[in-house]
């Protein structure tokens, strides 16, 4: 599937996708939108509720037959193999990230139109 990231998780192999149909339906059962779970109410970054992270990636699961329960079971077992949650986050935003939340990427020639304060400026001949 296009646009989906592996994802091993406490012992599932999970297919991440943020559809649009996946998106609507995890901001309504987090009741915010998915930049709310990183920005609070001055604009400050914030680090979400692990229960928070771990419905993104319900909903952002494309493996058929994962249950919420499932979902618990594997995070007590990415805790136990030394990972944490902030090794979780990292995960949710690159998902997050790739799917454009953050903003386009540009290329360092998109970001400077090409010109770069580096280097050396070119003389155009005409004008001597």
């Amino acid at each position: 599937m296009p646009n989906t990231k592996q994802f091993e998780f406490g012992g599932l192999n999970l297919q991440l996708r943020l559809s649009g149909k996946a998106i609507i339906a995890i901001e309504k059962r987090l009741d915010e939108s998915l930049m709310g779970l990183f920005v609070n109410g001055q604009g400050g970054f914030k680090l979400p509720g692990t229960n928070k992270l771990l419905i993104v990636l319900q909903g952002a699961n494309q493996t058929s037959g994962v249950s919420d329960s499932d979902l618990v079971a594997a995070f007590e077992r990415f805790i136990e193999a030394g990972n944490t949650t902030f090794d979780l986050f990292e995960t949710i935003q690159e998902l997050l990230d790739e799917a454009g939340f953050f903003g386009k990427k540009e290329t360092e020639k998109e970001a400077t139109s090409g010109e770069s304060l580096d280097s050396e400026p070119t003389v155009d001949n005409d004008i001597l």
